[in-house]
């Protein structure tokens, strides 16, 4: 019996660790959208990203309310309400009061449950090199080809332009970011970009044009991106999957550690 314990002791330890891991992942990549012009980004309490203009990202992205829990919520959703604060809130293991979710949805906010939040031990990960005819990659250094970049994102993950070249050219000249630029026959289909922070980053904007999807350009990207992080002595890499590339991710060791959950108010419906 002290065994068993012992086990699920060391299993629930694993699953904090990675939740962990996963969380600061998220913390890393919206104070960074945070360094982008137009964007006002507040941490405490109530951490958010807001858009001053009509470009940019916007999401309350960590609540952790240790006290005064019977004041401080309503304050937060009547300046969601207000329209003060972002109208979408990211809910994890780690957010504080744990039912949040559920009083959220009590005061008329609609939560639903988004595919998962993966974690990669780049100490697992032994990068395959494979060769696709014609498909080249290009780490990302000029505005030009930041633009390239960036139409494939608009087309594919954003359904409009929500970030202008601007807006990313300013996390392209940091540090910690790098941009990769998937070519076929020489033309632009697939990107993704990854952040670092200490021994742990997140990989983000992974997109692939429609018709270029199941060739295997989106993995060998990846791979790419992957191994210069492993170069760099970078220990984890998180993301926030979407449905259709849970498949690609896992086969590259990636596992699923959590569902996020995402409450949204919607004032149109006032």
């Amino acid at each position: 019996m002290e065994e068993k314990n012992h086990l699920q002791n060391d299993a629930g330890g694993a699953a904090e660790f990675e939740a962990g891991m996963i969380v600061k992942g998220i913390e890393i990549s919206w104070t960074t959208w945070g360094r982008m012009r137009g964007e006002r980004l507040i941490t405490g309490p109530v951490s958010y990203l807001k858009a001053e203009g009509d470009s940019g990202f916007e999401r309350i992205y960590s609540v952790d309310m240790k006290e005064n829990q019977e004041l401080e919520i309503p304050k937060m959703i009547s300046l969601i309400k207000a329209g003060i604060l972002p109208d979408s809130i990211l809910i994890t293991p780690m957010t504080r009061p744990s039912n949040l979710a559920e009083i959220l949805a009590n005061r008329g906010f609609v939560v639903n449950e988004q595919p998962p939040c993966i974690l990669l031990y780049l100490d697992n990960f032994r990068e395959n090199r494979y060769l696709i005819n014609q498909y080249t990659i290009s780490e990302v250094t000029k505005m030009a080809e930041l633009k390239s970049w960036l139409d494939i994102i608009n087309k594919n993950l954003f359904e409009g332009e929500l970030v202008t070249t601007e807006q990313f050219g300013d996390v392209l000249r940091l540090d910690n970011t790098s941009f990769y630029l998937g070519f076929s026959e020489g033309r632009p289909v697939s990107t993704c970009m990854t952040i670092s922070d200490g021994d742990t980053a997140i990989l983000e904007m992974a997109a692939t044009l429609k018709d270029y999807r199941c060739r295997g350009f989106a993995s060998c990207l990846i791979r790419k991106a992957l191994a210069d992080l492993q170069e760099k002595g970078i220990r984890t890499v998180s993301l926030r999957a979407e449905e259709d590339g849970v498949g690609v991710y896992t086969r590259l060791g990636f596992k699923a550690c959590f569902n996020r959950v995402i409450a949204f108010y919607n004032r149109k419906s006032i």
